[in-house]
Formats: C-alpha cells, structure tokens, sequence
C-alpha cells in the first residue's frame, strides 16, 4: 500500500513539474508569435511530447491560455503584496513600478495581443476582464496606502480619475505603438517608453522629496 502511495505521489509531482514546463514554453511562444498564431502543435514540439499528452494536461488551447493568466496573476500578486510590504519605504514603492514593467515584459503577449487573444474565446473575454478588476483595486489599495503616508498627493475627486488614467496607459501603452507607430514587435526601448509615460502621469502628484526618484 505504501509502495503504491509513493509511485502514485511521484507521478502526481511529475504530472505537475510537466504542466508547469508547458505553461513555461507556451509563454515563450505566445510572447514570440502572439497565441492567435501558436498551434497546439508547436507546444507539443516544444514541450518534447506529442498532442495527445498536451490534451492529458491542457484539454484546449483555450485552457492552456488561461493557465498563462493565472500564473500571471499570481506574479502580479505577488509583487503587490511585495509594494504594500513596502509602502514605508518611498523608494522601495517608486522602484515597484520598474517592476511591474519588467512582469509586463515577461508577458508582454498579455499587452500586445490582447485583441488576438480575446478573440480566441469568449469565456477569455471574461477571464481577462476579472483580472484586470482584481489588479485594479490592488493598485488602488497600494495608492491609497501611499496617500495616507503623505507619498502621495491627490485630491478626493482626482483619485479615481487619475487611477483609471495610471491605469488606461499602463495596460494600453502597446496597443498604442501597435495602432499609431505601427510598432507589433515591442523591444526593452519600447517598455522603457512605456514606463516613461506612467511616470509622467504619477510625477505630479507625489511629494516633492519623491518627484526627483522618479
């Protein structure tokens, strides 16, 4: 009985570290070619297995896709919750959306297909539209904890507006280059742009020992 617990436990953890190493390589393709333009076919050649054993772990592209999200989500989380930790260290706070931008550049799929990506299925549609809920009010609690330390200086009524505009240009900044400059291939030039364009938007508003950090 004890013999059969570990063989069954071992294949459960192999099981695990094979659909961690699919998500991995999937996420390389989809950052490369855009998940429109992936088949499953090629993450099968990737991952060194045949289509049968991708649908084992992932019963449609649709649902490999969706686990690439929640490994994002998890990061983004986690950084989050790292920036909350952090919030009484203003430069530890500022350096937190370097951060984000380079988790951004890990998936930069995320921001520069999205239209691809949606089309795929309607239930991503909905998917993506919970998690950008999800990580919108936990920037706007790392915000408002900024507030209540002075970091950051923001009326009442010019809160929300400027978050939805922190937040507009942080998610939209790519589809901007891609539909204005004609730029789909983003490169760390274009993220650092990108960056840029937030921070213009933050400077404003923070206290003026912090207007230099950023």
């Amino acid at each position: 009985m004890a013999t059969g617990t570990k063989r069954s436990t071992a294949a459960t953890s192999k099981g695990g570290e094979t659909r961690g190493r699919i998500v991995t390589l999937a996420l390389g393709l989809f950052n490369e070619n855009g998940p429109d333009r992936v088949t499953t076919a090629q993450i099968a050649a990737a991952a060194g297995i045949n289509e049968g054993n991708l649908y084992y772990h992932f019963r449609t592209k649709e649902a490999l896709v969706a686990a690439v999200l929640d490994r994002f989500e998890a990061d983004a989380m986690a950084l989050l919750a790292e920036g909350t930790a952090d919030v009484a260290d203003p430069a530890a706070s500022l350096g937190l959306l370097e951060r984000w931008f380079a988790l951004i550049w890990d998936y930069r799929f995320l921001l520069r297909d999205m239209i691809g990506l949606l089309a795929l299925s309607p239930d991503l549609r909905l998917r993506v539209r919970g998690l950008s809920v999800h990580l919108r009010e936990a920037v706007e609690a790392l915000a408002q904890r900024l507030r209540e330390r002075d970091l950051l200086i923001v009326p009442d009524e010019q809160f929300q507006p400027l978050l939805a505009n922190l937040w507009i240009v942080a998610t939209y900044w790519a589809l901007y280059l891609d539909l204005h400059e004609g730029i789909d291939a983003l490169t760390p030039d274009h993220l650092a742009w990108g960056l840029g364009q937030v921070r213009s938007l933050l400077r404003p508003y923070l206290a003026p020992s912090l207007q230099a950090l950023v």
